[in-house]
């Protein structure tokens, strides 16, 4: 790839600035909650998750048959995953630019935590935790707060 190349979408991403996307959640919801409480808890698998940089040159593969929104990913410096496709710019069949940085990492959680929500793709929410930590929980282990 021609370095002029992987500039342009970082810009056209920046420009945007940071996303809160609102996703009908179970079907009830018209945008995200805020806050939500852990129902199920989950302990993250994953090790060296793939991670994204707004610009990065990416190789794209398949798309997950469980969650569509997903496509296989690996990054230049030999790393993959799965990556949200709405987060990539296609420049072929099987290659992408990445519109902003992404990270695949899953978040660690206990049944009745309560955790902000950033982010929804699918059925996988991105969550911030009260430690700051972040990262996916899937969404059928999550309930909406009551608001006060």
């Amino acid at each position: 790839m021609i370095p002029h190349q992987a500039r342009a979408p970082r810009a056209r991403a920046a420009a945007r600035g940071p996303r809160l996307l609102t996703r009908v959640y179970n079907g009830h919801m018209d945008k995200l909650p805020t806050r939500m409480r852990v129902t199920t808890s989950r302990v993250s698998d994953h090790i060296d998750d793939v991670r994204l940089r707004a610009g990065d040159s990416i190789a794209v593969g398949h798309r997950n048959q469980q969650y569509p929104e997903f496509v296989w990913c690996a990054t230049e410096d030999g790393h993959h995953g799965w990556a949200p496709e709405e987060c990539l710019e296609m420049q072929s069949p099987s290659s992408a630019v990445a519109l902003r940085d992404y990270a695949a990492a899953h978040l660690t959680v206990s049944r009745g935590e309560i955790v902000e929500t950033l982010e929804q793709v699918g059925s996988w929410v991105f969550c911030r935790n009260a430690s700051g930590r972040s990262g996916w929980v899937r969404s059928d282990a999550l309930e909406e707060v009551p608001k006060d």
